[in-house]
């Protein structure tokens, strides 16, 4: 998710960064939520694994192609093109549901967690937990953002498209490494 975050700002600016980051969080949080109100999750398994795998990875293989195809230049949300996009708001959401570690993390910490803060705390301890952990959440993306959106980007030219191919290599890593486990497994 980090890593997704720090290439859209770096390619697109804090604005664009914090819209990715807006999505990745309302989705993450909203998933917190419904954990927190009884919806319960297990961890995924068999099928249902393979396919967020696949559809995981092939996600991070396409964020990644885009990200090396732009590498020189920055992204003007408004001139698109006819090209593909997904809006900076819903690559932040897609991030999350297509992302298996986040539905493990729901499934085998979350879901054990909500439920003790509920028995000792009711559904209040319960929300007080999902506003702790969403804020964590929030705090930590936001400094990706910004380091990306000014850091990185102050460091010049050269350093900024560096590190934006080196993010397109380690997404498409990633994606590679997920569709790999969900066709063999």
């Amino acid at each position: 998710m980090q890593a997704i975050l720090l290439a859209e700002a770096l390619r697109g600016g804090l604005g664009r960064g914090f819209r990715t980051m807006v999505g990745a969080n309302l989705t993450f949080g909203v998933l917190l939520l419904a954990l927190a109100l009884g919806l319960s999750i297990a961890p995924p398994s068999g099928l249902a694994l393979r396919a967020l795998k696949i559809a995981g990875g092939a996600f991070l293989l396409w964020l990644a192609v885009e990200g090396l195809r732009t590498s020189h230049q920055l992204v003007d949300d408004s001139a698109a093109g006819h090209r593909l996009t997904v809006p900076p708001v819903a690559r932040g959401a897609l991030a999350v549901v297509l992302n298996p570690g986040a539905w493990l993390f729901l499934g085998a910490v979350a879901s054990p967690l909500l439920g003790a803060a509920t028995r000792d705390g009711g559904t209040g301890g319960a929300l007080a937990v999902v506003a702790a952990l969403t804020a964590g959440v929030m705090i930590g993306d936001g400094a990706v953002v910004v380091l990306g959106g000014i850091g990185i980007r102050k460091g010049g030219a050269r350093l900024e498209k560096w590190v934006r191919r080196g993010l397109a290599l380690l997404l498409s890593g990633l994606g590679i490494w997920l569709l790999f486990s969900g066709l063999i497994t």
